[in-house]
């Protein structure tokens, strides 16, 4: 009997990939469940909900798939007061599930499976889960994840493929076969198959085993791997690497000045190095010069004198240590 003060740990796919590159940056989660709902805030996040309930109302088998595809995106949209016309990527976004729909739909209507959304998988045994995008559940059952991001327009990377190798073995835990079919959906490059065998998995789940024995404090810094991590402010390591990586996206240092202008926007002088276009609503409330501050997720346009770096809307500023 497992006594009642050990907290289970339940871990994903993007756990484990973490677990696998940098063990210091791994954080299982307590139980198996699903996110909360996320702010839909961007054109990706529409597209998710849209293609969501495009498919597991069968609209794929209409006979213009793609055009109501397009008007879900649109639902989606309106139901969330968003116009996608002002939205980054939210007018491409739109046209390219239209042109896709009838390639995911040739898949759907070739597979004899029933076919839901957001499908929350698990395996008991060794405590891993997902939430799966698109699962097709029968004699020819296959899963599909939504692109929609800065990956639609890359080959698979090592990351996409553990993630779906991780859901093909789910998705065997949990009905007792194979998927037939492991589908990575890019709004940009259409529908593309993923070859995982029974042995790839097999493998993987060595590998987690492995990595989940050994010790899970060591830092590895790399560029990819450190981008979304969690403890990137605070990770000592990936603050001594990241001067070097060959794109950088970190700076710290000193706030010199702090310059405000009236579209909402900052300028922070730190460590004699200009960042730009900071969201006001970024800014920790206690920030002011003097404050030693780290930001990350920004990027190098000039290396004059002095240096300019800038803010997108995935920056995030800190004052280091965080108060």
């Amino acid at each position: 009997m497992i006594p009642d003060t050990v907290v289970p740990q339940w871990w994903s796919a993007t756990a484990t990939w973490r677990l696998l590159r940098c063990p210091a940056s791994a954080t299982p989660a307590r139980a198996p469940v699903k996110p909360p709902g996320q702010a839909v805030d961007n054109a990706g996040s529409m597209a998710h909900l849209a293609l969501q309930a495009w498919a597991e109302s069968g609209e794929w088998a209409l006979p213009d798939p793609g055009t109501r595809l397009q008007e879900r995106f649109d639902e989606v949209a309106a139901a969330h007061q968003t116009d996608p016309v002002r939205m980054p990527q939210g007018v491409v976004t739109r046209a390219r599930l239209k042109t896709r729909a009838k390639q995911i739909a040739e898949i759907f209507s070739g597979a004899n499976a029933d076919i839901h959304s957001e499908v929350l998988l698990r395996d008991g045994r060794n405590n891993l889960f997902g939430i799966v995008d698109i699962v097709g559940h029968g004699s020819d059952g296959f899963i599909v994840d939504l692109k929609t991001g800065r990956d639609t327009s890359a080959k698979f990377s090592p990351a996409v493929e553990h993630q779906m190798t991780f859901y093909a073995h789910l998705f065997q835990a949990a009905y007792g076969k194979f998927p037939k079919y492991v589908i990575v959906f890019s709004l940009q490059r259409g529908p593309e198959e993923i070859q995982v065998s029974p042995s790839a998995v097999a493998a993987l789940l060595d590998r987690i085993r492995a990595a989940q024995l050994s010790e899970r404090t060591e830092a590895r810094p790399e560029a990819d791997t450190c981008r979304f991590c969690p403890r990137r402010m605070t990770c000592e390591p990936h603050w001594d690497a990241a001067p070097d990586w060959e794109r950088p996206d970190a700076i710290e240092g000193t706030i010199d000045k702090i310059e405000r202008s009236t579209s909402g926007t900052a300028a922070l002088l730190i460590g004699g190095r200009w960042l730009t276009g900071v969201a006001e609503d970024r800014l920790p409330d206690s920030i002011a010069p003097g404050k030693f501050v780290r930001a990350v997720r920004v990027q190098l346009r000039s290396d004059g004198e002095p240096e300019e770096w800038a803010a997108g809307g995935t920056t995030l500023v800190r004052i280091s240590p965080e108060t």
